[in-house]
């Protein structure tokens, strides 16, 4: 490979493609781009071009109606870089037991990897929508690869990732503690090592992933040993829109006292309950400090928040600060003490909740505390590289 040639990353949300294309000699970004708002009105996507600095974007007024419209058109968008792409990374959310290391992708892995959609339903299948639609609008010779957000979990000992419920339900029906947000972990862990200039295996390490979805994980010489995420993106820390760890028996009085149908539990506890559920107003952390009486830098916030919201904006933020400071806590006992804590994603690179987490956790060890930029996408392409490297098909 002297010859320099490219990877495109594809890195697909619910309502989102983050796409962007690195060289092989370095991984430095020569295209970047998002397409946002995909099945909204107002569809829109923007694209910087690295060493040109031009910018492109553009509006759909109606809408893009689905990821793969979307993707079909940034597959025209990104021209004269098509045929020097030599690999592609898809982000994958859920590969269960089977796929714990990333794996070049055709129509038959494709097909196994499907049965794990009901397990990630707002994700899977829309990763493998934008990784068929690759497979069908490249050549044959460009490889499509994998990442899975689980994989990185897959050293998690039996008596973390198992249940306390009759084992048959494990051995049947694979019920167990997944754990997502995985490249985002590593990468971080990875990121933070380098910076203080210190082996990763020689580190005791807490990683923070907090943004909309938040999650946390422990990791020792490397290799992650727990991690707040279930079964599902639903347990563990609160969120955006999800309540993370709850009395399950809340679901069942729900149903039982004002007949809620499991859908609509479904949808209290993904959809409307976290810091939207206790704020009312937004989901958006920023929001929640603004009306706190913090300021956000590079947010500006024109809405005047009354007396009761900010009342319910104060609680919504000591509840999240609160459950951080429960799992880094419980991590940091469960691994014998930390090195290092790491806090990544939108919210974890603000300063002021880190400052506000940190302030109050007395730990039982010298520490350091690092900010890591999320980047999955970089994290992707390297794995990328090395499974193509490799050559594992």
């Amino acid at each position: 490979m002297n010859k320099k040639k490219f990877i495109l990353v594809v890195n697909s949300g619910s309502s989102t493609i983050k796409f962007k294309i690195y060289d092989n000699d370095g991984f430095n970004t020569v295209l970047c781009g998002n397409f946002e708002r995909i099945g909204l009105d107002n569809s829109f996507y923007n694209i910087e071009e690295t060493s040109s600095k031009r910018i492109i974007f553009k509006n759909f007024p109606a809408g893009i109606k689905n990821h793969e419209q979307a993707l079909r058109v940034i597959v025209n968008l990104i021209g004269h870089w098509r045929n020097k792409i030599y690999g592609i990374g898809h982000r994958i959310v859920h590969g269960g037991e089977k796929f714990t290391k990333s794996t070049v992708l055709n129509q038959k892995k494709i097909l196994r990897i499907e049965k794990y959609n009901e397990l990630a339903p707002l994700h899977n299948p829309i990763n493998l929508s934008c990784a068929k639609i690759c497979l069908e609008n490249f050549r044959p010779t460009v490889k499509n690869v994998g990442v899975f957000d689980t994989a990185f979990f897959k050293t998690l000992p039996d008596y973390a990732y198992l249940y306390p419920i009759p084992y048959e339900y494990y051995a049947d029906l694979k019920i167990r503690r997944y754990g997502f947000h995985g490249i985002s972990h590593e990468y971080a862990a990875e990121t933070a090592a380098e910076k203080i200039n210190l082996p990763l295996g020689r580190l005791r390490v807490i990683t923070c992933h907090l943004g909309s979805g938040s999650s946390v994980t422990a990791i020792k010489k490397g290799r992650a040993v727990a991690t707040s995420m279930g079964f599902t993106p639903l347990e563990g820390l609160m969120m955006g829109t999800r309540c993370g760890d709850i009395d399950p028996a809340i679901s069942l009085f729900l149903q039982r006292r004002i007949n809620l149908d499991v859908d609509k539990v479904d949808d209290l506890l993904n959809k409307k309950s976290g810091l939207l559920g206790i704020f009312k107003y937004s989901s958006d952390m920023r929001d929640i400090l603004v009306a706190s009486g913090y300021k956000v830098t590079g947010y500006r916030c024109s809405k005047k928040f009354s007396n009761k919201e900010t009342v319910m904006a104060k609680l919504a933020l000591k509840m999240f600060v609160y459950n951080v400071r429960r799992y880094i806590g419980s991590y940091a006992a469960i691994l014998g003490g930390v090195d290092v804590v790491v806090f990544t994603g939108g919210i974890g690179q603000n300063s002021t909740i880190r400052k506000l987490i940190m302030s109050g956790l007395k730990l039982n060890s010298k520490y350091k505390i690092v900010a890591v930029k999320a980047n999955e996408e970089l994290k992707i392409a390297k794995e990328v590289f090395k499974t193509l490297k490799k050559g594992m098909c």
